[in-house]
């Protein structure tokens, strides 16, 4: 099944919200607390073991696909309704991320029946089907804390990847009003993930204008089209415009002074047929010190690195 993602707004760029495919039990908190602590040793990204190389990464939003092949990748960011072993692919090395959206929701999300509507905002524009949700609302914190990553947890990955990070300052800054406190609700939230599941990885995707506030609790951030993109009358892929790379790349610069090691995950988009630009997006995003992936837009597939010449 072919993941639905965000359409991105000049503001929102990179964020997605994904389509869960079936529901497991809902977990107690207890449970929860049990499993935290049954994963607290498995330790964080431990980033300064690759010895400065390029980390192997990819995501995958798609519900099968080559275990062998995804355990080949050092870190693997999947569905969390993902239909294949989870275990088959951490037992071949690699480090397994859930996507979490941490601010948008979609009706067709088997969660969404149990979120008290009150937390809901309204729907996504550009996405029909897609509500945000007011991350300031206790419902939203509980779904997340006490259900999604529990069963994340559950079900053997051992981190999340929070997507739609720049939802809730994007909102504030166009409604101050009506969304003030918009901003810290979501880095409360993302403390909270760390303090309730302190040996989950944490990675988040974007989020630029939180980074300040937000990168000492993370293990990593993607860069997500940061030099290359889809088009958006979806008619192939171009690149970034380099004054809106520059402009991100002023973000990651701070976010790096003030975490000197964090890592940089770049995730671009281009034609997988096209060999010979998707190395160049490689070298050029290696040059910039990042650990690259270059995908299809709807990241449904597994897009090996060509070699480099």
């Amino acid at each position: 099944m072919q993941q639905s993602r965000e359409k991105m707004t000049n503001n929102e760029r990179g964020s997605s919200t994904m389509g869960l495919i079936g529901r497991r039990p809902l977990l107690t908190s207890i449970f929860a607390g049990i499993l935290a602590l049954a994963i607290s040793g498995t330790g964080r990204l431990l980033w300064k073991a690759y010895g400065g190389r390029s980390i192997k990464w990819a995501a995958f939003y798609g519900v099968e696909a080559n275990e062998d092949l995804l355990g080949s990748y050092e870190l693997v960011i999947l569905d969390p309704e993902y239909r294949g072993s989870i275990k088959a692919i951490s037992e071949r090395g690699a480090r397994i991320c859930a996507y979490l959206s941490l601010a948008e929701i979609r009706t067709a999300n088997p969660y969404f029946a149990s979120l008290d509507k009150a937390a809901v905002i309204g729907e996504n524009p550009d996405w029909p089907g897609t509500l945000r949700v007011d991350v300031r609302h206790p419902a939203w914190k509980k779904l997340l804390l006490d259900e999604q990553i529990p069963h994340a947890i559950a079900r053997g990955f051992s981190g999340v990847m929070f997507d739609t990070v720049d939802t809730p300052p994007y909102l504030e800054q166009i409604n101050p009003k009506a969304h003030k406190g918009m901003r810290d609700a979501a880095i409360d939230l993302i403390a909270a993930v760390r303090n309730r599941y302190p040996g989950l990885e944490l990675i988040g995707n974007r989020g630029y204008m939180m980074l300040p506030d937000i990168v000492g609790i993370l293990d990593a951030v993607i860069a997500e089209s940061l030099i290359s993109m889809p088009r958006k009358d979806g008619s192939g892929y171009t690149w970034v415009p380099e004054k809106e790379v520059e402009a991100q790349l002023a973000f990651i610069r701070k976010a790096k002074r003030i975490k000197p090691d964090l890592p940089i995950l770049s995730l671009d988009y281009w034609n997988p047929d096209d060999i010979a630009t998707i190395a160049q997006i490689y070298r050029r995003e290696r040059a910039m010190g990042h650990h690259p992936y270059v995908s299809t837009h709807s990241l449904d597939r597994i897009v090996a690195e060509p070699p480099q010449a």
